[in-house]
């Protein structure tokens, strides 16, 4: 089929099937068909009547609706193709109405609304002005532009779900009681084969005594009470065989009664199965009720969600305000950053002036110290030279003391 994706398609009611003109009790169809023309076999096809669920095509099996059983379905062989149309035998007056499809593919849902109208034309009877003597309906089917509300589609979910719980229940019941009657069919098949065998046995044993009684005609006194005893022990035999069979007819007996009590129990769990869904309907009273009380507590919920609304507007004023405020704020602080950026610029200015005099100034202090260690070196000459000197000024002085020495006479 088509290459498009399963999930890229929507619903049209074609044009030429737009109208048909039938009489009541003939077959009709609602058509619908997906567009692209994909295969639908895959995908989920519901179909309702206002919310009454009229027929589900789920797992590639055709579920119908409680009051449309054996009177509607889908052809399964035109999915393929697309064609997702709702076919009905017996057309009724009933079933002139609103028609929902919705086609689930995946996590996608498509869905549109058929109305199905009529023009009647009669001809009554005068004697019987209530009979319809003959009748012809003109079948109408558009696309409605109807919307579903909430508790609409509430309803039409729990119809769905209620129509395919009601089938899977019916299933299980009735592949429960053919399993019980396979089992049943499958003993008595082999109580018959042990009947049939035991009418063999006896056959062979009639034949048996048939044959002692030719033998009786020649056979000598002695012979014949040997005979008698066997003809005895074939009697006993006759009646254990009879016994057997009256016991496998009491067991037979015994398996249509259990049968009967299967047949019983079967019929009490339908009556549950119809309590069931009469408490379900219960339910679904309830559920309406508790739809009620949820409709009034939403109205109560808009009515604070307006309050709400009105109070958001006030604080929404209010912050419009703020902002305004803080655009303000934003622009003094965006001159601030202005003005802290051309300061900034100036320090950076004055930073590296003061980087470049920092600079000269370590090469000045670096020349001086270089100044002062040639000083240094000078001043320690010049000490060593004083030194020096001062040694050479002290010994004249002590040589004249040592002459003076010499000259003075010894006591």
């Amino acid at each position: 089929m088509a290459s498009a994706s399963s999930n890229e398609f929507h619903l049209i009611v074609p044009d030429k099937a737009q109208s048909a003109e039938i009489k009541l009790g003939s077959d009709f169809t609602i058509p619908c068909h997906l567009s692209p023309g994909i295969s639908a076999v895959d995908m989920e096809i519901r179909w309702f009547k206002e919310t009454d669920c009229v027929c589900l095509y789920k797992n590639k099996g055709v579920i119908e609706g409680r009051s449309y059983e054996g009177r509607t379905g889908l052809s399964t062989e035109e999915l393929n193709r697309g064609n997702v149309s709702l076919n009905f035998r017996e057309s009724r007056e009933s079933d002139i109405g609103v028609y929902l499809c919705q086609v689930i593919s995946e996590d996608r849902t498509e869905e549109i609304t058929v109305g199905v109208e009529a023009r009647e034309e009669s001809v009554k009877s005068v004697n019987q002005p209530s009979k319809i003597q003959g009748r012809q309906v003109h079948l109408t089917l558009h696309a409605s532009n109807r919307t579903w509300g909430e508790n609409q589609r509430m309803k039409i979910e729990e119809s769905a779900l209620v129509t395919e719980l009601e089938v899977n229940y019916m299933k299980v019941i009735h592949q429960t009681i053919s399993k019980v009657f396979k089992k049943q069919g499958k003993k008595l098949e082999q109580t018959e084969l042990q009947l049939k065998a035991s009418k063999t046995d006896m056959e062979r044993v009639l034949q048996q005594l048939e044959t002692i009684r030719e033998i009786f005609g020649v056979e000598n006194k002695k012979s014949l009470d040997k005979k008698e005893s066997q003809m005895q022990q074939i009697e006993n035999q006759l009646l254990q065989i009879t016994k057997y069979t009256e016991e496998k007819q009491s067991q037979l007996k015994e398996k249509d009664t259990q049968l009967e009590n299967m047949s019983k129990q079967m019929s009490q769990k339908e009556k549950l199965l119809e309590n069931t869904i009469k408490e379900m309907e219960t339910s679904k009273q309830q559920l309406e009720t508790l739809r009620q009380e949820q409709m009034r507590q939403e109205e109560m919920l808009e009515k604070k969600e307006q309050l709400r609304i009105s109070e958001m507007n006030e604080k929404s004023k209010c912050l419009e305000e703020i902002k305004s405020l803080l655009e303000e704020r934003d622009r003094k602080i965006k001159d601030l950053e202005k003005e802290k950026e051309r300061l900034d610029e100036e320090l950076q200015d004055k930073d590296r002036r003061f980087k470049d005099i920092n600079a000269k100034l370590m090469q000045t202090v670096k020349e001086v110290e270089e100044k002062q260690n040639k000083l240094q070196g000078k001043h320690t000459q010049l000490e060593h030279i004083h030194k020096m000197m001062s040694e050479k000024m002290r010994r004249p002085e002590n040589k004249a003391k040592e002459l003076e020495d010499s000259k003075c006479p010894p006591e």
